[in-house]
């Protein structure tokens, strides 16, 4: 076996490790953002568009519709900008003053599918790669 082989093989078992990693945190967020939404809707009286409408989906049934939730809190977080869909100029604040509790996992399971990313097309280029050495 190469040394090009033994590198992909430790990427993909870091990349499935990953994987599992992430299921984990998009678990956790769905709870999570029922919290937020409920704390949110306390304070402002109201919730964006796109959280009312896919309240209910799920990471697994609804990918793109539960990204278009959460990012009503990633992006306040990480671009210190408000959602899309809302109509608040306070959300910044709102999810900056949110509990790390409540928040981090957030954040992290955005920098783990980023990273899963990279690694994805690392690894499509080693096996470019072994295939033009062969």
């Amino acid at each position: 076996m190469s040394v090009l082989v033994i590198i992909s093989i430790g990427l993909y078992l870091i990349f499935f490790l990953m994987g599992f990693v992430m299921i984990y945190f998009k678990t956790v967020n769905d709870r999570k953002i029922k919290i937020i939404c409920k704390l949110y809707d306390k304070e402002f009286n109201y919730l964006p568009l796109d959280v009312r409408i896919f309240k209910d989906s799920t990471w697994f049934t609804l990918p793109y519709h539960n990204g278009l939730k959460k990012q009503f809190i990633v992006r306040p977080l990480l671009k210190g900008k408000k959602s899309y869909f809302s109509k608040n100029e306070g959300d910044v604040e709102f999810m900056k003053g949110l509990p790390s509790n409540l928040t981090k996992s957030f954040i992290i399971e955005v920098y783990i599918g980023r990273a899963g990313c990279i690694l994805f097309l690392i690894m499509l280029a080693l096996m470019y790669i072994e295939k033009i050495c062969r």
